[in-house]
């Protein structure tokens, strides 16, 4: 039977930063704690030039459904290096500056994500998901489907 650790923390480097504190209390379960700060930039003829600053909280609980088998065939299970299905509660804080001056909005969202986190040695790992859910935007009182991907590469502290 696999040995793992109890807590990690990583810090990861998507479009923006963010550090992760997981909880991990059974070999296919793990709950993390991530949040994040991203700054995104843009232009077009009618919206003018643009950015994005975003902060946001994130609480995911992950099952990985194939790490008992990649141990038993002699893979890598390094830092939870296996394929995952998560549910990602999510709440956001979205500011936007562009010419016509700045707009604060809220994001609340909830996203079903199948992904996948590998090891490259001993401290650095790439992580990957795809994933859809509800977003409710405050700023338009609305609910619309969202879609979720993310890369990134991150570094275990311990």
């Amino acid at each position: 039977m696999p040995v793992f650790a109890q807590n990690m923390a990583s810090v990861e480097a998507p479009m923006g930063i963010s550090f992760t504190y997981g909880f991990d209390y059974h070999p296919v379960q793990y709950t993390q704690i991530k949040p994040n700060v991203g700054i995104m930039f843009g232009g077009g003829s009618i919206t003018g030039n643009w950015m994005t600053v975003v902060y946001e909280l994130a609480v995911e609980q992950r099952y990985y459904y194939n790490i008992i088998k990649r141990q038993l065939n002699g893979k890598n299970t390094l830092h939870k290096s296996a394929n995952f299905v998560s549910i990602k509660p999510s709440w956001a804080y979205i500011t936007h500056k562009n010419e016509f001056g700045k707009i604060d909005n809220y994001r609340y969202y909830c996203s079903v994500n199948w992904g996948l986190r590998r090891s490259i040695g001993k401290r650095f790992y790439f992580e990957g998901s795809i994933g859809i859910g509800p977003a409710y935007f405050k700023i338009d009182n609305d609910w619309a489907p969202l879609g979720n991907l993310y890369l990134g590469i991150g570094y275990q502290l311990f």
